[in-house]
């Protein structure tokens, strides 16, 4: 059985439009939270092309998932303010948030729509898995090469609850699993920790396709000074609980357990 994983409250601010245009106003909007994480607005999102009202309202742009043309656009402003936004921060010390592709998905379609091509068009839901996972893991480089330190990557939407176990099942196979072996090669040349939402990490376990590795600690550590002191594959808990303290943690290893 796939666990369910209550979120931990972290309530969206309105974002008017001169500080997601102005980088010093976005810097100090970024670190104004439980921790400093860029980009305000879901920036993949809006280099694919959708616009965001208050920065948290997505505007839908397609009527069909088959419409859907995934071209990113690094050239868009809300892009290079961010990176502008970053290197004001310090890279070393923000966390960059990722949404996952039933996230993206549902910023260009609604979720409604999502979920119906789940059942009925899954060939072509698998396509855009595979285009989303290597813009992914273009837009993850981009930001290693920036010094960046520690990413988030979230998908609110993965509980049993609403998409049942089946549904799950498939995203792990089809997206998760596979994005994430990409994601750890390249371990092989950037020092980095890249969080998974616990629904994500919840899901790999109970599928048995991970396993957890504990970390304890003499004394107890904020979170977020954990995940930037590992170079590794986490997510045992909510990112938003960056401020509290844990005399142990888990890592998560991709594979069975003695396997």
């Amino acid at each position: 059985m796939i666990r369910s994983y209550k979120c931990v409250d972290n309530p969206s601010r309105a974002i008017n439009k001169e500080t997601y245009t102005n980088p010093k106003l976005m810097a100090e909007f970024a670190k104004s939270g439980r921790y400093i994480s860029l980009p305000i607005i879901p920036i993949i999102s809006v280099c694919l092309g959708v616009e965001f009202e208050n920065g948290i309202k997505a505007v839908p742009i397609f009527e069909k998932i088959e419409e859907i043309d995934l071209q990113m656009d690094y050239e868009n402003q809300a892009y290079k303010t961010m990176v502008q936004s970053l290197e004001i921060l310090d890279p070393a010390k923000t966390v960059i948030e990722i949404r996952g592709p039933l996230a993206t998905l549902d910023n260009f379609l609604e979720l409604t729509k999502v979920m119906r091509a789940m059942k009925k068009k899954r060939e072509i839901l698998n396509d855009l898995y595979d285009k989303l996972s290597d813009i992914y893991i273009d837009f993850i480089k981009k930001m290693l090469e920036k010094d960046v330190k520690v990413f988030s990557f979230s998908e609110s939407i993965l509980d049993p609850k609403v998409l049942g176990e089946k549904e799950i099942a498939r995203y792990v196979d089809d997206f998760l699993e596979k994005f994430l072996k990409k994601v750890l090669l390249l371990g092989k040349n950037y020092e980095f920790t890249f969080h998974l939402c616990p629904k994500s990490t919840f899901a790999l376990i109970d599928l048995d396709k991970a396993y957890f590795e504990e970390i304890k600690f003499e004394k107890p550590k904020k979170y977020i000074d954990i995940l930037f002191s590992e170079n590794s594959l986490m997510g045992d808990r909510c990112i938003n609980l960056a401020d509290k303290s844990f005399d142990k943690v888990n890592k998560i290893k991709i594979g069975r357990e003695n396997a």
